[in-house]
């Protein structure tokens, strides 16, 4: 009240020392299932723990005028309720019993009069409390609901201990049996002086207003009254939960196109009333079957684990060849099982083993015979993710992400592969100065196996005006459409740049507010939240580690990169109709220079 400190509410702990904290701090780490308040001398900076009480939350400190009493918010018991504390005796007792919990303080500035919020018949109202630094209740605490007695295994029969009252209280006064008025007690000599009166002009107390037994009011005639479903001892009875689904998602759209004929899309999602299981089928039908995609998958999720089954087929045109001639069909179906399984919020187990079947068909000569093959291929990732997503960003803007995953499978047929690939992802995400993000991404991979994968880099996610280096894509065999994976973003380079079995990747960002809203006059146009972007990528794909080098020499026996590749740029990033639009511009480095501006328009978010 005097302006020396003030209070506040935080999850510190134990930590109050101004300007260090008492052991390292992980914030991924860090509890915050206690809130606690706090006392801050604004002269010298000293910290002051005022609650700890574990298991609950205090919140909404109010001081009183003579800065002796502290009025707050405790969910101690298992329900927000109000409680006055004497700052220096320590003394801490309940002033308000509510089921309902008590919200959002705010006093008077003479103290007299205590206004805050609470749920009523499924809305929040606003009620008003005179002299709460001097009201009391009949118990030193108030008894712990069900859940908590439950949960911390305290004693189900305990009471809270009464308070022996010699005085009846003087702050209300009967009328007839039932009913009960707050007095005007604007005239009494307090310590904390109520400067308003009672207005009671409004309220009628008749023998007609006023029953004497409310124990007669007939009651409330139920619109709705369910059957059946108590016993004689009134015990609600249990029933079988019935499995019904329903739809969540029904999408269909179909077109005709004088060269492929029919074409249609759709989607259907389905659940239960719980969210145990749920049903998704998808199709893209073009032409026929052999043409087209589709798949159904089923996910059981009751359990702590969750299961799933799926079922597809998916079917692709691409031309190939040396001068990219001839049209090859790319067909891939097949049946898999797979597993969740969360270690606790932010770490889990995806396992999965999936029936793969590969066909690479000749569109122009049919008497090429086709390429097959079948095999099954198990899946196992652990997966670490406590990442936020925040105002309007194309990526998470804090926390970190961990992705380790290991598959394979054995040559146990002439159809099947021989090939064994591991890749680890790591991305942090760090909040400078409240608007800058730094964001960092290290991630690589290797293949081994007769029929190793191979990765290629460079170019960006979503790239709209793409360009591949040498006009190729390093497809030749059907594994090689199958498990070919893209390593990106590597800017300032096409796609494809390079390829090979093994491949590291790192990339710097720094993200930040280039334009909060931009609107134009003639045209009604407008864009918000314009972010900008300045980045590093650096990046290289190989097969052979021993023939690996970073740097080399020209022609003119300069220093150059060599297998080490480098861009950098700048760029931005906003919402165009709907969809987020990416535009940068990058150089690549090679030690002696930077290259010409490469343009990468793109869709997508950021990594």
């Amino acid at each position: 009240p005097d302006g020396k400190a003030m209070y506040f509410v935080s999850d510190r702990g134990k930590n109050i020392e101004p300007t260090k904290l008492s052991a390292p701090v992980r914030m991924f780490k860090h509890d915050y299932h206690q809130r606690d308040l706090y006392r801050v001398e604004v002269a010298t900076g000293n910290i002051q723990r005022i609650t700890d009480y574990p298991n609950s939350d205090e919140t909404s400190p109010v001081p009183s005028p003579d800065g002796k009493k502290l009025l707050y918010i405790s969910d101690r018991n298992g329900i927000n309720n109000v409680y006055v504390r004497e700052l220096e005796s320590g003394l801490d007792l309940p002033i308000t019993n509510s089921l309902s919990g008590v919200y959002q303080l705010s006093v008077t500035r003479d103290g007299s009069k205590l206004v805050f919020s609470s749920l009523n018949e499924a809305g929040f109202d606003i009620y008003l409390m005179l002299r709460p630094f001097e009201r009391r209740l009949n118990v030193t605490s108030l008894e712990p609901t069900e859940f908590f007695k439950k949960r911390f295994a305290l004693p189900r029969d305990e009471k809270p201990k009464e308070i022996a009252r010699t005085v009846p209280s003087s702050d209300t006064v009967g009328v007839r049996q039932n009913v009960v008025v707050v007095v005007d007690s604007g005239e009494v000599d307090l310590k904390y002086k109520s400067p308003g009166k009672v207005d009671l002009r409004n309220y009628i107390f008749t023998p007609e207003a006023i029953r004497m037994d409310t124990t007669n009011v007939p009651p409330i005639a139920s619109r709705f009254e369910v059957q059946g479903n108590q016993d004689n001892e009134g015990n609600y009875i249990p029933k079988k939960y019935k499995l019904t689904f329903s739809p969540d998602l029904v999408y269909g759209a179909a077109n005709y196109s004088t060269f492929y004929g029919l074409q249609g899309t759709t989607v259907m999602a389905f659940s239960d009333l719980m969210g145990d299981h749920q049903i998704v089928f998808q199709t893209n039908l073009l032409l026929d079957l052999k043409n087209s995609d589709y798949g159904l998958s089923y996910l059981y999720l009751p359990g702590r684990i969750d299961w799933g089954f799926q079922g597809f087929h998916s079917a692709r045109f691409l031309y190939l060849g040396t001068y990219a001639d001839t049209l090859y069909r790319f067909r891939t179906w097949g049946l898999g099982l797979m597993a969740q399984y969360p270690i606790d919020r932010f770490n889990r187990l995806d396992l999965s083993a999936m029936w793969l079947n590969l066909s690479r068909e000749n569109m122009e000569d049919s008497f090429v015979p086709a390429q097959r093959r079948s095999f099954i291929l198990p899946t196992l990732s652990y997966v670490n993710d406590n990442t936020l997503w925040q105002g309007g960003w194309f990526a998470p803007n804090n926390g970190s992400r961990f992705n380790l995953t290991l598959y394979g499978t054995p040559k146990v047929n002439k159809d099947a592969l021989e090939l064994l690939t591991a890749t680890a992802d790591y991305r942090s995400y760090s909040k400078w100065m409240k608007e800058l993000i730094f964001a960092f991404r290290l991630t690589g991979g290797i293949s081994n196996g007769a029929d190793r994968q191979f990765f290629f880099i460079g170019g960006t996610d979503g790239w709209i005006n793409r360009r591949f280096e040498s006009n190729q894509i390093p497809i030749v065999n059907v594994e090689d459409y199958a498990f070919l994976t893209p390593v990106l973003p590597l800017r300032g380079f096409n796609y494809n740049v390079q390829n090979g079995t093994r491949f590291a990747l790192a990339n710097l960002e720094l993200r930040f507010p280039l334009v909060r809203y931009l609107i134009f006059g003639a045209l009604p146009l407008g864009f918000a939240n314009i972010l900008g972007a300045a980045f590093v990528d650096v990046g290289s794909a190989w097969s052979n580690t021993q023939a690996w080098r970073a740097f080399g020499s020209d022609p003119n026996g300069a220093t150059v990169l060599r297998d080490l590749l480098v861009g950098t740029g700048v760029g931005t990033r906003l919402f165009f109709f709907g969809r987020p639009l990416r535009i940068d511009v990058a150089w690549n480095f090679n030690w002696q220079g930077f290259s010409t501006p490469m343009y990468y328009f793109s869709l997508g978010p950021e990594f």
